[in-house]
């Protein structure tokens, strides 16, 4: 691991000045008002207290083979500090507001429990756990306060868990301590990338502050494989904190959103206390793909930050998957708006110094959605009566997926049959799928049970359009338990009964239950998400488990099955030897068994027409193309994945299987050439009723260069989306 040292790091923030100088030199664009609510703008500005921070290089196997380090700080004196920190901005900052329709109680959908065919033991801590989990093609990751674990889609662990601040490489120079929190993973299925965002800070007064520095670090995997490499960096404010931060996607964007509260007097080098100031308001930083690739030098990274001091926090969505370029976010707002939900839509490039919101709405004030609630502490069993009292009601989870945008948000309800206030989960749904207009109303509903407190909720929607949510229940006669709900879809008020997935076993007695909870979508099985969640366990702590849920059926001609590689080049599974060059070779699919690691035999039946599955290209000596076809051709008319030299790539695909049950491969390059070849089947389709799959040649529907079957299309522009017939 590279390290960054004072030096190396007062370098770095001289080069940023110059950097972020030129891009705040274009100010923000004025805002319009809301219809009928004047008063009610806010506008982004540019912040020039930014600058980019530390920078340095990870392998999380490498790392996992080392000794274990210490956390250079007590982890509970960390989130007691936080929680001293926020508790201002909590308290009566956030009331009801009303004026739209309130949201609505659930209503029992009568769909059976969802399925969970992994369920793995995870991480287990004393305080603050804010697990988040992401899901690629072959791997889970967890990471929470104790750190950051790699696993198989089954829930073996594939390398020892590392710490963060190991992992960043958080300097512990100079005599100073730097202390974080808050880490969060994702996994972008369209760039095959995987990301790491976490906050920390120090208490140092080097580079000309008065009490310390916060910071927004992120890391980005190199390649598709997490065990691989990490590039990582962030950015720096002297004298403030970044606290909550978020992270999202879009096609040709990263963003990262935080709370910043300015620091004070209270802390020394060694101990957290600096972080001990005033709520400032919000923050959004962007940064393009295009500077991002793979071993990405931090020092040619162009962004474009701004702050809303009229708002208390602000999230970005994930997209489910990523189809979209525009970056939807979800904000509070404060001051004459408190408690009101606000739009934004980001658009635009950090390149070329073009991010712009091109539409910024308050949907409380215009009638959409009413604001967010301020909960109550959630109650438990023993202890002090209640869970923790770090709660508000701002944005948790927020999602993008199919023109809709989903939240959730920690809200005080009755649940039906009760006569006490309770905490509900609040999931709300709205209708974007032209981000650059006021978005529509879907569904607001209310998750709550009789006798029962339901806090900090994630959501995700799986790929066949199932909503689930997760999140924990607790009362003054139960411990701390996670629990599973979700909707088809159909009626957003109808949700399937709770669903207990971790029973908690004793009173929790650390300082804050977390701040969120993430779920993740599996880009390989549709039915399914994922989730670490947590429990607490019998040692006045907390346990997550890694689950994953599999809601819903894709129909009856449609079988998921547990990936399984049935194609490795490189280990004679399936085939022996590299592709050559313009060789097309043939393997066997349909009436094939293999045992996956940790798992089953799985068999794709002889009868099965058409796979779903993931082809990956490794080891190969030229860049080209593979199409994967039923039958073998030398020359296809298209390609299945196309890659550069030295990189390892993969492709979801669904390709109807050849007469005898077989799939043929071509690797088209120049002569002499060779490449290895991976294939892994994720479920299968027979002949029948329900969701079938009909063949077709591979055929070119769209070609936008002049003289050919254009369709009537010329260019296409970076941004400028347009429809094709089909």
């Amino acid at each position: 691991m590279v390290r960054s040292s004072i030096s190396a790091r007062l370098a770095s923030i001289g080069a940023a000045t110059l950097l972020i100088a030129g891009l705040s030199a274009q100010a923000a664009p004025a805002l319009a008002a809301s219809p009928g609510h004047p008063t009610a703008v806010h506008q982004a500005a540019p912040d020039p207290n930014i600058q980019l921070g530390r920078s340095g290089t990870a392998n999380v196997k490498k790392l996992a083979l080392e000794p274990k380090q210490k956390l250079p700080f007590n982890p509970a004196v960390v989130s007691s500090t936080l929680d001293k920190l926020e508790a201002p901005a909590v308290t009566g900052t956030h009331p009801d507001v009303v004026g739209p329709p309130d949201p609505d109680p659930e209503t029992s959908s009568g769909a059976a429990a969802a399925a969970t065919p992994v369920a793995a033991t995870g991480h287990t801590g004393t305080v603050t756990p804010d697990p988040s989990i992401a899901v690629g093609p072959d791997e889970v990751l967890q990471a929470d306060i104790t750190g950051l674990e790699i696993r198989d889609r089954a829930g073996n662990s594939l390398a020892a868990a590392v710490t963060l601040p190991t992992f960043f490489g958080l300097p512990e120079l100079g005599g100073f301590t730097t202390f974080f929190s808050d880490p969060r993973v994702m996994f972008d299925a369209l760039h095959q990338r995987w990301i790491i965002t976490e906050m920390s800070w120090d208490c140092a007064t080097y580079s000309g502050a008065t009490f310390g520095h916060g910071y927004l670090d992120y890391a980005i995997s190199d390649t598709a494989d997490p065990l691989g490499t990490w590039t990582s960096t962030g950015f720096e404010w002297p004298d403030f904190v970044p606290v909550r931060p978020a992270a999202g996607t879009s096609t040709d964007k990263l963003a990262l959103t935080t709370s910043l509260f300015a620091m004070g007097a209270g802390g020394s080098p060694t101990t957290p206390g600096c972080a001990s100031g005033a709520l400032t308001g919000s923050e959004f930083v962007v940064v393009d793909w295009t500077d991002l690739g793979p071993s990405f030098n931090q020092a040619n990274v162009h962004y474009s930050a701004g702050g809303y001091a009229s708002l208390d926090a602000i999230r970005v969505a994930v997209q489910q998957p990523v189809v979209d370029a525009d970056l939807r976010l979800i904000g509070i707002g404060n001051g004459a708006t408190a408690g009101h939900i606000w739009y934004t839509d980001v658009t635009g490039s950090a390149v070329h110094h073009t991010v712009t919101e091109s539409v910024d709405k308050d949907l409380t004030a215009d009638g959409i959605v009413p604001g967010f609630g301020t909960p109550a502490p959630p109650t438990q069993s023993g202890g002090g009566g209640t869970l923790t009292t770090a709660i508000d009601g701002s944005p948790d989870s927020l999602i993008y997926s199919g023109g809709k945008l989903a939240f959730t948000s920690t809200t005080p309800c009755i649940p039906t049959g009760d006569s006490v206030m309770r905490d509900c989960i609040r999931v709300t749904t709205l209708g974007s799928a032209n981000a650059g207009v006021e978005p529509t109303r879907l569904g607001d509903v209310l998750l709550g049970t009789n006798g029962l407190d339901s806090s900090f909720g994630g959501i995700a929607w799986s790929g066949n359009g199932v909503l689930t949510a997760v999140y924990t229940s607790s009362s003054g006669s139960t411990f701390a338990s996670s629990v599973a709900q979700y909707n088809s879809g159909t009626d957003p008020d109808a949700w399937s009964a709770p669903q207990t997935l971790t029973a908690g076993s004793a009173t929790y007695t650390g300082t804050g239950w977390g701040s969120y909870l993430t779920v993740a979508t599996d880009p390989q099985v549709p039915t399914a998400v994922w989730v670490g969640d947590p429990a607490a366990n019998g040692s006045g702590g907390w346990t997550t488990t890694v689950h994953e849920l599999s809601v819903g059926d894709v129909g009856a001609g449609y079988t998921p099955v547990t990936p399984t590689r049935f194609l490795d080049t490189r280990f004679a599974n399936g085939l022996s030897g590299n592709f050559n060059a313009g060789v097309p070779r043939t393997f066997t699919i349909g009436g094939a068994s293999r045992t996956p690691t940790g798992g089953p035999t799985v068999t794709i039946p002889s009868n099965a027409v058409a796979v779903t599955g993931n082809l990956t290209v490794t080891q190969q000596t030229a860049a080209g193309y593979v199409s994967l076809t039923p039958t073998p051709t030398a020359n296809p008319s298209s390609s299945t994945l196309n890659f550069p030299l030295g990189d390892n790539r993969a492709n979801n695909v669904t390709v109807a299987l050849g007469p005898n049950g077989t799939l043929s491969a071509v690797y088209k390059a120049p002569t002499g050439k060779h490449t290895a070849l991976l294939f892994d089947v994720t479920g299968y389709f027979t002949a029948g009723a329900g969701q079938t799959y009909t063949p077709l040649t591979p055929t070119r529907f769209l070609n936008s260069q002049p003289g050919t079957l254009n369709r009537g299309q010329t260019t296409f522009h970076a941004n400028v989306s347009k429809s094709v017939p089909i």
